[in-house]
């Protein structure tokens, strides 16, 4: 944004997670409704079931076989979420309502369509910009805050003095690469097909195709 857009015009803001609280709300109802039964679900893989999170064939083994479930699991979610009703002064809206009729008001918007302009006038106390106040009461909350940013060295004050990071957080995730072959990966469906429901999204399921899937690949290299 910035370099495009030059600096100095409030395209990104730094500073400390206090400030993201409403995503950080949002992140706490997706671990609960979405993300904690699939993080359970491979710890008890790796625990009981044999997967082993440092051998890339396994992570490739599950993202053959659960990585559609997973999406599949967060679109669905998404979709409750975009469709639930939020209260505001005067009125129940869901997101999806707020973002149609939103664009029916005051047409679209995005980097193609809008015409930036200096703001009037600054913030007051730009310290104080993105703070969810009524979060601030919530210990849920709160300690989900703190659980996860535990480097911040001024957690409990939301208006310590902050600076310009001198790197962005950054994440490589590399795709593993698949150890079968074209042969091996249709004799793996076929023999699952035969023996478990692939089409089941119980994750008890779940556990009989990974305990299958893990057997019939393991012969794949027997000599």
């Amino acid at each position: 944004m910035e370099q495009v857009h030059g600096r100095g015009r409030g395209s990104y803001i730094w500073g400390q997670s206090v400030h993201n609280i409403r995503i950080e709300r949002l992140w706490v109802d997706f671990v609960e409704g979405v993300a904690s039964k699939w993080v359970d679900f491979f710890y008890e893989l790796e625990l009981y079931y044999g997967l082993q999170p440092d051998n890339a064939a396994h992570i490739w083994l599950l993202h053959y076989l659960f990585l559609a479930a997973l999406n599949a699991d967060t679109q669905e979610w998404a979709e409750a979420w975009n469709s639930h009703k939020v209260t505001l002064p005067g009125q129940r809206r869901s997101p999806r309502d707020m973002f149609t009729f939103g664009l029916l008001e005051q047409g679209p918007r995005g980097l193609d369509s809008v015409v930036y302009q200096q703001e009037e006038a600054a913030f007051a106390h730009i310290e104080e910009f993105g703070v969810d106040w009524a979060a601030q009461s919530n210990p849920a909350l709160l300690q989900h805050l703190a659980d996860n940013n535990a480097d911040s060295t001024s957690a409990g004050n939301p208006f310590s003095p902050f600076s310009i990071p001198e790197t962005m957080n950054e994440v490589v995730v590399e795709p593993p690469v698949g150890p079968l072959t074209a042969e091996q990966i249709t004799l793996l469906d076929t023999t699952l097909a035969a023996r478990v429901d692939l089409s089941s999204r119980e994750m008890g399921v779940h556990k009989l195709v990974w305990q299958e899937a893990l057997s019939i690949c393991t012969t794949f290299f027997e000599n």
